[in-house]
């Protein structure tokens, strides 16, 4: 059964069926015409028979614009069976929701910026089943593995912090709900541990053994910096106040990656920390290149494009109507193929390479920035066809796409530089180059590109520019880039993010030149003093050499007085370190911290 994907094309049909009954009435008139001034025997004679070329040149170019139209409208019919192969694993995700996540040492707190992490993380993990544990001085099982990713993050965006009622941080608890919820065997089985590290409960080792048994797949992620924070407590009344301890003394809580790091090495896993800005992507690859559970084969039958018949049969007639005419004859090949590369739905070619092409990653940045993106001129310059073929800009632009899509990031590059150059005049082309150049390391190249897609409107500018900046280590001018994005979309939670980032660094860098100047200073003063110092000794050292009589006092002699004294603050100090060995030292595995 024929179907047409582009079905709206087919109401051009009207056109061409006009012109060829405006064609045949003009030419029956003017033979009627004709007739009228010639005597029958003068016309036969002069006729012979023979139909007039013009009208057959004329049927024969609608007849063209019928089959150019009909391949416009894409027409399909026949069915093509293919299959795709999809790799599946099982993923727990083990988040610590303790009081010790609270902290805003990644802003704005740990908990938070590990849940924005995780409902990232999902769209890149679609096909594969996903669970949730939280724990705190228990474990829970929040999510079943599912493949219904949006549930998932639903239930992500309901933790809070003291959904668990016992305190501390139980890692042998996590790892064995974690366990509970992945299959008994299989390939594909993956545990993802999101805590801060700190003073962990539970039998540590204990909870390696178990994933090492388990034949697992684990991974850690580092909640929390090593500088730490202090805890926020609200109140009844709203009010926010910070955890202390016992002795009435603010707790300042810190991250230790060194345990984590130290967990993952035993059982041969990986360990990220929260506050890289690529964590989500660190996370993504880490994940795809643990083995998969096992190979689904997904089946699908696509119906065939069959326009290329209809626009070779457009190029015949063409061919035949100007051989009809000797001096077009040279002609007639060159202006077949042209149409034919003209013609070519633009949709068809975006959907031929959707279904090749494989699904890149979201916010994935390919690694290696090719030398082809620094060179000028010719280089980057398109094809002399592309600039004689309409839409070649645009042609261009979907092909950067897919050739991104395949990791080709070379020539993404080049296509997206050669729909600039055809189009310089739309800031759209600079936008999307820049935008390539950014995610392929060419942070330098790309930043001009942004600004000047900024100058000529393009949205999300700024944004990108803010965020080159950003890494890049320009504070300054991430904060003015981004400031601006936040302005345009207060909505925009990424850019707000971003700023905060910006904010931060931009306080880091500051505090560190301060610090590096008043070092600068310190160090001029000791010099000055060791210059004095030694200028004094110098001085002393002439004094004496022009007084040798003058010689340094003895050193007075210890008097019997001072021996005993000596003797009994030595005899206290002896049975205090006694008295200190006897006393009671806590046992292992006491919990010191209740968050």
């Amino acid at each position: 059964m024929v179907s047409f994907a582009e079905a709206r094309a087919l109401g051009l049909l009207l056109l061409p069926a006009v012109a060829a009954v405006a064609v045949v009435a003009r030419h029956f008139l003017r033979l009627r015409q004709q007739r009228e001034l010639a005597s029958p025997s003068v016309w036969d004679r002069v006729m012979g028979g023979v139909p007039a070329t013009g009208l057959v040149r004329m049927l024969l170019w609608c007849g063209a614009a019928v089959m150019i139209i009909l391949a416009l409208a894409r027409p399909q019919w026949g069915e093509l069976p293919t299959e795709q192969s999809v790799r599946t694993r099982d993923l727990v995700l083990a988040l610590d929701v303790s009081d010790s996540m609270l902290a805003a040492d990644v802003p704005p707190s740990r908990l938070v910026r590990a849940i924005e992490a995780a409902q990232r993380l999902l769209p890149l993990l679609e096909g594969n089943r996903v669970g949730v544990v939280v724990f705190a001085g228990e474990a829970y099982p929040l999510v079943p593995l599912t493949k219904d990713l949006d549930a998932v993050a639903a239930f992500l965006g309901g933790i809070y912090p003291g959904m668990v009622a016992r305190p501390g941080s139980d890692l042998e608890r996590a790892v064995a709900a974690a366990l509970e919820l992945l299959p008994a065997e299989g390939e594909g089985r993956v545990v993802v541990l999101v805590t801060d590290g700190e003073n962990l409960q539970g039998d540590v080792d204990q909870a390696v053994s178990s994933i090492k048994q388990a034949g697992v797949g684990a991974l850690t992620v580092v909640a929390g910096t090593e500088r730490g924070g202090p805890i926020p407590i609200p109140d009844a009344g709203g009010a926010v106040h910070h955890k202390r301890d016992q002795n009435g003394q603010p707790v300042i809580t810190r991250a230790h990656p060194e345990v984590l790091a130290a967990i993952a090495d035993a059982v041969d896993g990986d360990t990220v920390t929260l506050a890289d800005r690529d964590v989500v992507q660190q996370l993504a690859t880490i994940v795809e290149e643990l083995r998969t559970r096992e190979e689904e084969q997904n089946r699908s039958v696509q119906k065939v494009e069959q326009f290329p018949l209809f626009l070779a049969l457009a190029a015949v007639v063409l061919v035949a109507s100007f051989l009809l005419s000797p001096w077009r004859r040279l002609t007639a090949a060159a202006v077949a193929g042209l149409l034919s590369l003209a013609a070519i739905p633009a949709g068809a070619q975006q959907n031929a390479q959707q279904a090749s092409a494989p699904q890149p990653p979201s916010n994935g940045m390919a690694g290696g920035a090719p030398e082809a993106a620094e060179a000028q001129g010719e280089s980057l310059a398109p094809p002399a066809w592309q600039r004689i073929v309409p839409g070649g800009s645009r042609r261009m632009s979907r092909q950067g796409v897919a050739r991104w899509q395949e990791g080709d990031v070379e020539e993404a590059v080049r296509s997206f530089a050669g729909a600039a150059m055809l189009d310089p005049e739309n800031p759209e082309r600079l936008f999307d180059l820049g935008t390539v150049l950014g995610a392929a390391g060419q942070l330098e190249a790309a930043q001009p590109m942004f600004e000047q897609a900024h100058a000529a409107g393009v949205p999300d500018a700024a944004y990108n520019s803010g965020t080159a900046s950003l890494q890049q280590q320009q504070a300054e001018a991430a904060v003015r880039w981004l400031r601006e994005a936040v302005l345009a979309d207060p909505d925009d939670l990424e850019a707000k993010r971003n700023y905060e980032l910006a904010l931060a660094m931009l306080e880091e860098q500051e505090q560190q030149q301060q610090e590096q100047e008043q070092e600068q200073e310190q160090n001029e003063e000791d010099q000055q003093d060791e210059e004095q110092e030694q200028n004094e000794e110098e001085q002393q050292d002439e004094e004496q050499e022009q007084n040798p009589e003058q010689q340094p006092a003895p050193t007075p002699t210890p008097t019997p007085a001072d021996n005993e004294a000596l003797f009994q603050a030595l005899e206290r100090a002896e049975a205090e370190a006694r008295e200190a060995m006897q006393s009671p030292t806590p046992q292992p595995g006491t919990v010191e911290k209740d968050w």
